[in-house]
């Protein structure tokens, strides 16, 4: 709460003072959140309701001892309403579920069909969806990115364990829908690396169900795609126009990253691009 001209007055905003979400021990949250607006909500219902959704990965590595660590860790979607609430848990998240999480074809997809309950219309209001990763030490240690389609890119890393490693490992390159967690609805990634994306090696098949009414397509991307062994670690993804880059710790001078992918255009929420400020920077005298 920044509302007061005095800076001592400023203090967290929510409820009984507490922070917005507060997730699971051994889960530190070391990179810096991503910020968007609500991908779905009409936040001009509620007048200056903020509406942001908090996008952030857990994990840590920072020291050597850090390889070693094992804990499972997670990727979560917070939905910040404002209106006074905070204090939210896990159990207030929808979890994602993996449909394929497959390490030999290095694919991942996770269920498109599964929308958390903003509106309260079966049980109690969900406030956003959480991905547990699955990788034994796999975590997020590098900052996200939220492209204006909407889609969400991260990535993960899979530390060596072994004695002699020094920076070895792999990791995983991510891209979901930020209003579920789900795979994106048109493929985000080349598998067969031949600079387009397009066809059935890069789509994933949604299992049909006669009763599921939603508007998900018959195909729809996969949600990973795992770097292949001699890449090595990823750092965070970078997104220059319509090319994203995905550099590792054993890119060289003169070597091409080991994601460099040629994005398509996903299907965009007309409420995600409405007019007004999306995001800002903060600066300020170093003494």
């Amino acid at each position: 709460d920044l509302s007061s001209s005095n800076p001592t007055d400023w203090a967290i905003a929510h409820k009984n003072k507490k922070p917005l979400f507060k997730g699971k021990k051994n889960q530190p949250i070391t990179t810096q959140p991503e910020v968007i607006r609500h991908p779905t909500v009409d936040f001009s219902e509620d007048g200056s309701a903020p509406h942001l959704m908090v996008l952030f990965g857990t994990g840590q590595f920072l020291r050597t001892a850090d390889n070693t660590l094992q804990h499972k860790q997670s990727y979560y979607g917070v939905w910040d309403r404002g209106f006074n609430e905070g204090n939210l848990r896990r159990n207030d998240l929808m979890p994602q579920k993996f449909m394929v999480d497959d390490v030999s074809s290095r694919k991942r997809a996770l269920n498109p069909n599964l929308v958390p309950n903003w509106h309260k219309e079966k049980g109690l209001r969900q406030y956003g969806w959480y991905i547990d990763l699955t990788g034994k030490g796999e975590r997020v240690a590098a900052r996200s990115l939220v492209r204006h389609d909407g889609i969400l890119h991260f990535n993960t890393i899979i530390p060596d364990t072994s004695i002699c490693a020094t920076g070895g490992g792999t990791g995983w390159e991510m891209a979901v829908e930020t209003s579920n967690g789900g795979s994106p609805l048109i493929a985000m990634f080349d598998f067969d690396d031949d600079g387009v994306i397009r066809g059935l090696e890069d789509e994933w098949a949604v299992p049909k169900d006669p009763d599921d009414t939603s508007d998900i397509p018959d195909t729809v991307g996969y949600a990973g795609r795992m770097l292949e062994a001699d890449k090595g670690m990823p750092s965070g993804p970078s997104i220059i126009g319509d090319m994203k880059f995905t550099p590792t710790v054993s890119t060289v001078k003169g070597e091409e990253p080991a994601g460099t992918t040629k994005l398509r255009e996903s299907t965009v929420s007309a409420k995600f691009l409405e007019g007004g400020r999306y995001s800002w920077q903060h600066m300020t005298h170093p003494q």
